[in-house]
């Protein structure tokens, strides 16, 4: 038998990735919106201002968003997130939802919101944005159990701009009929 070319080689593993990015490793349906509970460390860097946060976000479809692939979707989302020192943060934004091999999810995500620091840090502006990512197991009843890492700040928008990092446990809940439980068929 004779070796394939480099050429050859090249177009065999171009064309085996895009089979398995389209094959039945990745979900057909398309999945459902959700409302998500975190918890975690709030500044997680600084211990002189760290402390816990709470957030609740409600993450859904919208048909303008309609994504050009089966293991991407586009999943606007907005949130609310408060410390343990009163601070809060109402947001909206858009999460670019990855699902590898029907349960690793790998989701970056961008939001902006107003910011009030209440009796904690100080972010230096009322607009603050919020970029970061989330790795999540997916299971089969399509809740989420996972990890998100973000970065909050003021985009030097603002004299100071401290900025501050967030890490979370969070579960995503899916909004689907027999809510929250059990995932009837249509």
């Amino acid at each position: 038998m004779f070796p394939l070319k480099r050429e050859k080689r090249g177009q065999m593993y171009r064309f085996l990735f895009l089979f398995l990015c389209s094959s039945s490793l990745l979900p057909a349906l398309c999945p459902p919106d959700f409302i998500s509970f975190a918890t975690g460390t709030f500044d997680l860097w600084r211990p002189k201002t760290r402390t816990w946060e709470f957030e609740m976000e409600y993450k859904f479809h919208l048909k303008c968003l309609k994504s050009p692939n089966r293991y991407l979707n586009f999943r606007p989302l907005v949130g609310l997130m408060a410390t343990a020192k009163g601070s809060f943060y109402l947001y909206g934004g858009l999460n670019f939802d990855l699902l590898f091999f029907d349960h690793l999810l790998f989701a970056p995500g961008f939001a902006a919101g107003y910011y009030a620091h209440g009796k904690g840090k100080n972010l230096g502006y009322p607009l603050e944005f919020r970029s970061g990512v989330e790795l999540a197991w997916q299971f089969c009843d399509w809740h989420r159990l996972g990890i998100h890492f973000y970065h909050l700040s003021n985009a030097s928008i603002g004299r100071r701009n401290p900025g501050e990092e967030s890490l979370v446990l969070f579960y995503d809940i899916p909004l689907v009929k027999g809510f929250p439980f059990i995932r009837e068929e249509e």
